[in-house]
């Protein structure tokens, strides 16, 4: 059995647009891509609300997505595929260059785990698989988080993402071509959003896996 780490923010965490409640999990793009993918694959969600990729967020402790990857790896590993999709909080902070070299110190991390996280099981068994997703974008009529949370900035994901993913020898996926925010507060997705990426994730993840995924 392949098993899958998705790790990201709100997106990930299934946050309801308007109400901040939790879709449930067959709604979620996390369970949707296990429905997808059947029953030789195990999906482990891991979102969190707020999450950046590796800036601490004065107002929300504990939201470090580097700070806290070590603990999701070891919580549910082994894993084959460590998806990422994290940055849309970053730009409350910084802009969509430091976001994406946010994502470069995750999968930096995520390349050298095995050595940085020892123990009797590795967080990869074999060759770390890593799929790197750049953020949809955000709504125009999304709430002003600081001058970097627009629309325009979110633009910018895609192509700082790419080139991180390409120099580290990663996969990429560029969220933002199969699903919009909500256009009620222009930062989450909706239930038709989260189907979508999750059916472009599934087509990344076969992808990868080829024939040791079909097989199963």
């Amino acid at each position: 059995m392949k098993r899958i780490l998705c790790y990201g923010d709100s997106n990930t965490w299934g946050f309801i647009p308007g109400t901040g409640a939790r879709y449930p999990a067959d709604v979620r793009w996390p369970g949707v891509l296990a429905a997808l993918l059947g029953r030789g694959v195990h999906v482990v969600e891991n979102g969190i609300n707020g999450r950046t990729t590796a800036i601490d967020d004065p107002g929300y402790p504990c939201r470090n997505g580097k700070e806290g990857l070590g603990y999701a790896l070891l919580a549910e590993k082994p894993f084959d595929l460590v998806i990422l999709m994290l940055g849309t909080n970053d730009l409350k902070l910084t802009d969509a260059a430091g976001a994406a070299r946010g994502a470069g110190e995750l999968i930096a991390l995520l390349q050298g785990a095995n050595e940085r996280f020892p123990g009797r099981t590795p967080v990869f068994p074999g060759k770390p698989e890593i799929l790197l997703v750049s953020p949809i974008l955000i709504g125009v009529n999304a709430e002003p988080e600081g001058q970097f949370f627009t629309r325009a900035e979110s633009l910018r994901f895609a192509a700082g993402y790419e080139a991180v993913a390409r120099a580290a020898g990663v996969h990429f996926l560029d969220a933002a071509r199969y699903a919009e925010p909500s256009p009620e507060e222009g930062t989450h997705l909706l239930p038709e959003g989260h189907a979508a990426l999750a059916q472009a994730v599934a087509e990344k993840v076969r992808g990868i896996f080829g024939n040791t995924l079909t097989a199963l």
